[in-house]
């Protein structure tokens, strides 16, 4: 079964304008806040986590419920440029365990960063403002 949540970490945040998250907030739920063990980088005016099973860094994040997977994801998955050939994809939209505050995990969407990240800037307070 595939998730129906999804963590987000940089402009489909809530607070954000884009009209991709404004798509979000039209078709999913807030759920609350969120982690997941990985890195986070500055990519340029957006970030990009790796997802680092036991990392001792965390991404931090939101969770929504899609109410309409079919139908938001590949409009999403144009906007994180998920190619067909993961190797050209500037993201991957992978299942991650995140886990909220009261302990539980939940299994989410969320999208992963799928370029070299040496050159780039970590944030290391896994939160992207």
């Amino acid at each position: 079964m595939q998730p129906t949540y999804l963590f987000v970490y940089g402009t489909l945040m809530r607070g954000h304008a884009n009209p991709f998250a404004q798509r979000l907030r039209q078709y999913a739920t807030f759920v609350g806040l969120g982690t997941f063990p990985g890195v986070l980088y500055r990519i340029e005016w957006y970030p990009g986590a790796v997802y680092q099973p036991g990392a001792p860094g965390r991404v931090q994040g939101e969770i929504f419920e899609l109410h309409e997977p079919a139908r938001l994801l590949p409009e999403l998955d144009a906007y994180e440029d998920v190619q067909e050939d993961p190797a050209r994809s500037l993201y991957l939209r992978r299942e991650v365990p995140v886990q909220v505050p009261d302990g539980r995990v939940l299994r989410c969407w969320t999208y992963l960063y799928n370029q070299p990240t040496d050159a780039l800037l970590r944030i290391e307070s896994g939160l992207f403002t």
